[in-house]
């Protein structure tokens, strides 16, 4: 498979959940009564995600034979289960499980259908891992900071999710909604493109680091 092709069909489902943020910020009910209150669960579940995959990244290119290292994958996703199982029980619904092993298996896809070269595939990876992480900030940063419209969530909406808890995520659910078209959206892009813009930023980085600059 070629890295176009690769790289299409691993944006398709973060298209795919950018398009439903988008529907929902607009028409909040138009995939169920409650979605506003489940799509803030993915962004839970995608911050546990973007942790546990720099630890699957590193175990997946790592030593040993395949068997092993999957055994090991395996290991740290049970390990993050527990993260997802808590967040179940505060939400009283087994959703977050199912949406934690969806997740993980859409962060791995790009690597999943890359090309077979385990240096060039360890590379995706990585660079996959630092664009997730520098767009989950942007978004976060951004639906905090800036003024955020409302749309189709009104209070009425708010109210009838009825989510634990509080913070300005249960306040004002349509800041999270709207991380969520930014992130998704700028991560499509991202994997669309093979994610080169993020391998550039890290292999710059690399060279404007001078080998042992921090050794003692």
């Amino acid at each position: 498979m070629t890295s176009e092709r690769a790289g299409l069909y691993a944006s398709l489902p973060d298209f795919g959940f950018a398009a439903v943020f988008l529907i929902t910020w607009i028409r909040p009910t138009t995939f169920g009564p409650f979605m506003v209150k489940w799509l803030m669960l993915v962004m839970l579940m995608e911050f546990i995600i973007i942790h546990s995959a720099a630890f699957m990244g590193v175990i997946a290119f790592g030593p040993g034979g395949k068997a092993g290292r999957g055994a090991r994958i395996v290991g740290v996703g049970l390990f993050y289960t527990l993260f997802a199982g808590a967040i179940s029980f505060v939400f009283r619904s087994l959703w977050p499980l199912g949406a934690f092993w969806g997740q993980t298996l859409n962060r791995l896809l790009s690597v999943i259908l890359g090309t077979g070269d385990d240096v060039a595939q360890k590379a995706l990876a990585m660079a996959g891992w630092s664009a997730a992480l520098v767009f989950y900030l942007i978004g976060c940063f951004a639906t905090i900071l800036l003024p955020i419209p409302r749309l189709g969530i009104t209070p009425e909406v708010v109210a009838a999710q009825r989510i634990p808890g509080g913070g300005l995520w249960v306040e004002h659910p349509e800041r999270v909604i709207a991380f969520g078209v930014i992130y998704f959206g700028l991560t499509a892009w991202s994997e669309l493109h093979g994610h080169q813009w993020a391998a550039k930023v890290r292999s710059a980085a690399k060279q404007a680091v001078p080998p042992g600059a921090f050794s003692p």
